[in-house]
């Protein structure tokens, strides 16, 4: 995404580019589900910092299970913190994430698409195509196989235990579970 970004033709095209990566990039590290992540506010992210000392977001999302709140992996904070900045000046009472003309974002998929092309990596190896669904399984897995409890995991994506044992389950490695229960 960052060499797509650097070949943008025009600067409408550059921040269309900059935006997907950055939605991908806070969903792929906090498991929101896109209708969720579009309807974040300026005002539902909430800086703090965490027992490491580290620069984190604490998100109010409100979705399909109601408000929770919601941590995004501190991988993301960099990048979320400049366009959070931005974001801060452009519209305070408005949508975190919005098109580059200021509108909803309805989809991000054709731009999603076109990255992934570009990148030839448009399906998984089940042959599944890939949508911007894809990354919060995506987080799902990666939180697993860190050892990131399952009740922790269900929260912080606003599902239950079962659901992540369902899907995610066999994702958590033998090592990680004998790293977990060996301390």
């Amino acid at each position: 995404m960052c060499k797509r970004i650097d070949t943008a033709r025009d600067v409408r095209t550059r921040k269309s580019r900059e935006l997907l990566q950055t939605y991908i990039l806070v969903v792929a590290n906090s498991g929101f589900r896109p209708g969720e992540v579009n309807n974040v506010g300026v005002r539902d992210v909430h800086p703090f910092k965490d027992e490491k000392g580290r620069n984190n977001f604490r998100f109010v999302v409100r979705g399909k299970t109601g408000e929770r709140d919601a941590i995004v992996r501190s991988a993301a904070n960099k990048r979320l913190d400049k366009y959070l900045t931005k974001r801060r000046v452009e519209d305070p009472n408005g949508l975190l994430f919005v098109m580059p003309d200021g509108s909803e974002i309805i989809t991000l998929i054709d731009q999603l698409n076109a990255a992934l092309r570009e990148a030839a990596i448009e399906r998984s190896s089940f042959g599944e195509k890939y949508t911007v669904y894809s990354f919060r399984h995506f987080y799902a897995v990666q939180a697993l196989r860190n050892g990131v409890g399952v009740f922790e995991v269900a929260r912080n994506m606003g599902t239950s235990v079962e659901i992540i044992q369902e899907y995610y389950g066999r994702q958590a490695t033998a090592s990680v579970f004998a790293t977990r229960l060996g301390d």
